[in-house]
């Protein structure tokens, strides 16, 4: 058994209702938090995060292309850049809460604060790199098999995920058929190489994986309050074995196993190191889809012409 540190004897578990008398009191501070962050919204509007622009969508609905095309590529791209510009107001709306946080020194009213207003924008904001990442894979992917369609000559109407039992691939798999629709197209892999950037194991490291495991596990706290796990495990079990010296040296067990339990407390993120690491995350987002306006653009270009082509008054 390994106990890395002795848990907390105060751990604050529930959330406080507050009780008839001390309404007024809690009402007081909510509104008084409110009118603050729109002082710091305002005071701090210089450094909101930049915006996506939506001109691509039109480039993509004057284009020409496959039935699917013409029925879902800008409607797709046009939700892709409306959730990323969501993510930088967000961002702008957390960095301005923290700022109403700091500038209490009561411990019980930033809890307060951060749990009614602070928690969920920071909870939608450290969800979007990875949801991201998987948006642009998806509408990539379809963007470059309607292309290809288009524009390719003998391109089948196939993709891996028809060939899986449940249509669906993982993640790794789907970076792999992205790398495989992309192939003919110049400047994909600029996209490609951005899309490697989001998410990567140095974003998770800093936010202690908070996104994987608040979708499937206990996710660290943020601002305040330790997370107390065990975890077990099943390890080769230990054996003492005697050496040339006379003395014994501890070795696992070549075939035999043992229940290993770790005990863990796991510290709150920082808010203000928290944001600063998942505004880079947007800014390497706003980079990706930079990279697929361009790709898009190359797309776009390639189905006018065939389009030209295919016209009935079209040169031989």
């Amino acid at each position: 058994m390994m106990i890395e540190s002795d848990p907390p004897e105060d751990i604050r578990s529930e959330i406080a209702e507050p009780d008839e008398n001390s309404w007024p009191e809690w009402r007081s501070l909510m509104t008084g938090a409110y009118s603050k962050f729109h002082d710091k919204l305002l005071g701090n509007k210089e450094h909101f995060p930049r915006l996506a622009e939506f001109k691509i969508v039109d480039r993509i609905d004057k284009t020409q292309g496959t039935f699917a095309w013409w029925w879902s590529a800008a409607a797709e791209v046009r939700e892709t850049i409306n959730i990323l510009n969501s993510w930088a107001t967000r961002l702008h709306e957390w960095g301005a809460w923290n700022m109403v946080i700091e500038s209490h020194g009561c411990d019980d009213d930033k809890w307060d604060i951060f749990l009614h207003f602070v928690e969920p924008v920071s909870f939608f904001c450290m969800n979007q790199p990875s949801g991201f990442t998987d948006r642009i894979i998806l509408v990539s992917e379809n963007l470059l098999h309607q292309a290809n369609r288009n524009a390719v000559a003998d391109y089948k109407d196939s993709l891996d995920q028809d060939r899986s039992s449940k249509g669906i691939l993982r993640r790794s798999d789907r970076l792999a058929q992205l790398r495989r629709l992309g192939a003919k197209w110049k400047k994909f892999e600029a996209l490609y190489n951005s899309l490697q950037k989001i998410n990567n194991k140095e974003y998770n490291e800093k936010t202690k994986n908070f996104r994987d495991l608040s979708a499937h596990s206990l996710p660290p706290r943020l601002m305040s309050g330790q997370l107390i796990r065990a975890f077990r495990a099943v390890v080769p079990r230990t054996q003492m074995v005697a050496q040339n010296d006379g003395t014994f040296l501890e070795k696992p067990h070549p075939t035999e196993t043992a229940v290993q339990y770790a005990m863990h407390q796991i510290p709150p993120l920082e808010l203000d190191e928290t944001r600063s690491a998942n505004l880079m995350e947007h800014h390497k987002a706003l980079a990706c889809m930079d990279a697929l306006r361009e790709l898009i653009g190359e797309l776009c270009d390639r189905m006018d012409a065939v389009a030209d082509k295919r016209r009935p008054d079209a040169q031989v």
